[in-house]
């Protein structure tokens, strides 16, 4: 029997001394279960995401209301490093997420920021370097990486502690066709190996594989389902301008 990964019960948000952003949010991801989040510039997406992984309350302030539980816990009542270990984020731009000088210390950081074993690091980055096809370039700068390979990069690095739960902020932005594909079978592999992924689009053409979608108006739900239960209604799609014909 499935079970929820990622439970939200009528959440609601401000920033500090701004209008509600979220309104009565509510929906659920199972255990291995792609959710792809859609919806216009504005209408919440990254911030429903950032409270998914804890980076709000902790880092950015405001007010919340409402239920969330992420693996059977409220990410507002653990740490940041506690949330990481359920829940690893990837950022739209890998520029702002990538600190290392090289691959192979980008990979490692956040298990030596853990204390894990070195035996174990040196495994786990191994691994990773083989998985990713950063093998002949463990000692290379990020900065001299494509723009597909940072994204593996900082995908890589953000599984490295093995985060049951993968969110990806617009990963084919800025993106070419290779790597587009590159990270297209990235995410893919996670999905075999029962991972859940939760990916913000706002291109739902390039979504249809996932298992549910949430689409958000105005930081309320305008439509959470099935795919072939939503795609239908093309005059919805276009006017959150998650569908062109």
């Amino acid at each position: 029997m499935l079970t929820n990964a990622v439970e939200v019960k009528n959440l609601t948000f401000a920033y500090s001394g701004m209008n509600p952003l979220l309104s009565g949010i509510s929906f659920s991801v199972c255990e291995g279960e792609m959710l792809v989040i859609a919806g216009q510039s504005g209408s919440g997406k990254t911030t429903l995401c950032r409270i998914l992984c804890g980076i709000i309350p902790h880092s950015v302030k405001g007010a919340i209301g409402g239920e969330v539980a992420v693996m059977g816990i409220s990410p507002s009542s653990v740490s940041l490093p506690q949330n990481a270990l359920n829940t690893g984020m990837v950022f739209q731009d890998p520029d702002s997420q990538i600190i290392c000088t090289t691959v192979e210390d980008e990979i490692a950081f956040g298990l030596e920021n853990f204390c894990i074993p070195p035996i174990e690091i040196r495994r786990r980055v191994d691994e990773l370097l083989a998985e990713f096809g950063f093998e002949s370039l463990r000692n290379a700068n990020p900065e001299l990486l494509s723009d597909g390979q940072k994204k593996l990069l900082t995908i890589a690095a953000v599984l490295a502690t093995s985060p049951p739960i993968l969110i990806l902020d617009e990963p084919m932005s800025g993106l070419d066709p290779r790597g587009r594909s590159l990270v297209t079978a990235a995410i893919e592999r996670q999905r075999r190996q029962g991972r859940t992924v939760i990916i913000i689009e706002h291109d739902l053409k390039t979504a249809a594989c996932a298992d549910r979608w949430l689409l958000l108006r105005d930081g309320a739900v305008a439509a959470f389902g099935a795919p072939s239960d939503i795609i239908n209604d093309r005059g919805m799609l276009e006017e959150l301008g998650v569908w062109a014909c």
